[in-house]
């Protein structure tokens, strides 16, 4: 058999198959405190996105949201006993600051990584539990079964869940230096912020003040 002729009559491979893209993960945190400023409205929460390319070349969103807050009533800064805690929804977290008056501010969104994703989604799981209870000063001895909001957000970071206070003042200026935080640890990929997602999430319906990391925040107390 001629060699052309073989080669004719070879089976023939088919083409590889392309390799989907793959997801790409996206983190935004928040704060929110009252102006004047009162103690019992102040909170950081945080949104953890994953966004996948589908073959009709439409993009899958999913996200989920760590906003640790007491199950019942407003927060109250001083009390000692842990209470029942809920970790309520991004629009639950909007409408409750909306309605304690907060003024709200943002960082982000900034690309992350799978990791820092599915540490999020697993906190949820965690807090959703009833393993955890909330207190406003949550514990000095790195115990999880008593957090606070933004203990709640860091235990999903695998830079920044050893610290034992990641803030030393509550709401929107130290969730600022919090904000810095993680970008000094390597949380973001880069410093563009993914304003697409903005609508995608109903964000572009909120009053929200956009921040950089770091940013100096002053606090109105009257």
């Amino acid at each position: 058999m001629s060699v052309w002729l073989a080669a004719l009559l070879a089976p023939v491979s088919p083409p590889p198959v392309p390799e989907a893209p793959a997801p790409r993960y996206y983190f935004i945190l928040f704060a929110g405190q009252s102006v004047p400023f009162h103690p019992r409205t102040a909170h950081t929460w945080a949104t953890f996105v994953k966004t996948t390319p589908g073959a009709d070349g439409k993009l899958a969103v999913e996200h989920v949201t760590i906003s640790w807050l007491p199950a019942q009533g407003p927060v109250q800064p001083l009390r000692v006993r842990p209470v029942a805690g809920k970790n309520y929804t991004l629009e639950e977290t909007f409408a409750k600051a909306e309605h304690n008056g907060s003024r709200m501010s943002m960082w982000g969104p900034f690309e992350t990584d799978a990791l820092r994703y599915e540490l999020a989604v697993e906190q949820v799981r965690t807090l959703n539990s009833g393993a955890v209870r909330f207190r406003s000063i949550d514990s000095f001895c790195g115990n999880r079964k008593v957090q606070h909001c933004v203990h709640a957000v860091t235990y999903a970071d695998p830079n920044l869940q050893h610290l034992i206070q990641p803030v030393l003042r509550v709401g929107e200026p130290d969730t600022s230096k919090l904000a810095a935080k993680y970008a000094k640890s390597g949380a973001f990929v880069g410093t563009q912020t993914h304003d697409w997602l903005l609508p995608v999430l109903g964000l572009d319906q909120h009053p929200l003040v956009r921040r950089e990391p770091g940013e100096r925040i002053p606090r109105r107390w009257q």
